[in-house]
């Protein structure tokens, strides 16, 4: 269980709202990075709408989810900074998942959450994080081939996170800074926005070796 406070209710995950265009685009660049390294089983932290999930399901993987809103109808209810105490002695997942979450906790607790996710992953971890912005988005056909350009940029004296957020990319916490981070506890295999939605920006992180087995 966790004493921290849910942040939303049932109803922010209406198809409308929150499975809009441009998350379904953020869902196809997730599930095929993570099919790609044909995982057997798979930790989703935070599953949401359950989109995710019950795809990667429907290919055969083992797929558990843990968040600290039991309305998720998730397999462990629990703080990610509280992992280590929540999941069974010894398990591990080939891949771990943590997609626009981690901004829902305050950034003095990123690393702790990096740690606890390397310490439980066999070799795979891919998270994804907001970054508030300005968007402008260039897509268009030429003859059977669809191009999509984007770019964010930045414009911190009007862009803050929404209230549920304590915080995302962009001013002061860059990208940059934020991968510099994650390379402390993981190695960087591939990072970069999600043309179609640039809002989410994606890491594909691997596992070090010499990393001590959960216990």
């Amino acid at each position: 269980m966790s004493d921290r406070q849910v942040q939303v209710t049932p109803e922010h995950y209406d198809f409308e709202r929150y499975d809009d265009a441009e998350r379904w685009m953020s869902y196809w660049h997730q599930l095929r990075a993570v099919l790609s390294v044909r995982p057997r089983t798979v930790l989703e932290i935070g599953p949401g709408s359950g989109v995710f999930r019950n795809y990667l399901r429907s290919k055969g993987i083992d797929v558990k989810t843990l968040d600290i809103d039991a309305s998720r109808d998730v397999d462990f209810v629990a703080d990610i900074t509280k992992l280590d105490q929540t999941l069974p002695a010894g398990l591990t997942f080939d891949a771990i998942c943590a997609f626009q979450v981690l901004e829902h906790l305050p950034f003095d607790e990123f690393e702790t959450c990096l740690t606890n996710i390397a310490r439980r992953s066999n070799q795979h971890v891919f998270v994804s994080l907001p970054y508030r912005g300005l968007r402008i988005r260039w897509a268009f056909w030429w003859g059977d081939h669809h191009f999509t350009l984007g770019h964010k940029f930045m414009l911190p004296w009007r862009h803050k996170p929404i209230p549920e957020h304590h915080w995302e990319l962009g001013y002061p916490i860059t990208a940059r800074k934020v991968t510099k981070v994650i390379a402390k506890h993981l190695d960087v295999v591939s990072k970069g926005f999600i043309r179609e939605n640039p809002y989410h920006y994606m890491w594909q992180l691997r596992r070090r070796a010499e990393l001590p087995a959960a216990t």
